[in-house]
């Protein structure tokens, strides 16, 4: 797939130890969304994140096989992807870049 683990960065990109020369994935929190309620408590809360794939100008791997096994990884996992903003080319950076949002609900013990 291609992907390493060392490119998988929590809300911004880390330049100093990434290889930008494969696909670099950046996670995010968006804010919370609805809560359910029982008994006048929080039973569970709809989360959600934004995973950006930063692909090189120059990828040579299948960007669509990538993202579709991140996004089996996580539906397996309960994690169910309700956004595909496909690709666009970034001006600054000279990357190509996909944008997936995701959400899943968290119980509350």
């Amino acid at each position: 797939m291609g992907l390493k683990v060392d490119n998988i960065c929590p809300y911004k990109i880390d330049n100093e130890n990434v290889d930008d020369k494969d696909v670099i994935l950046v996670v995010s929190e968006d804010s919370a969304g609805e809560q359910e309620y029982g008994n006048d408590d929080v039973i569970s809360i709809l989360r959600r994140i934004t995973i950006q794939f930063y692909y090189p100008i120059d990828y040579k791997g299948d960007m669509a096989l990538t993202e579709k096994t991140v996004k089996a990884f996580l539906f397996a996992r309960n994690i169910r992807c309700y956004l595909d903003a496909g690709h666009i080319m970034s001006p600054d950076s000279q990357n190509i870049i996909q944008t997936l949002k995701f959400n899943y609900r968290e119980r509350e013990e």
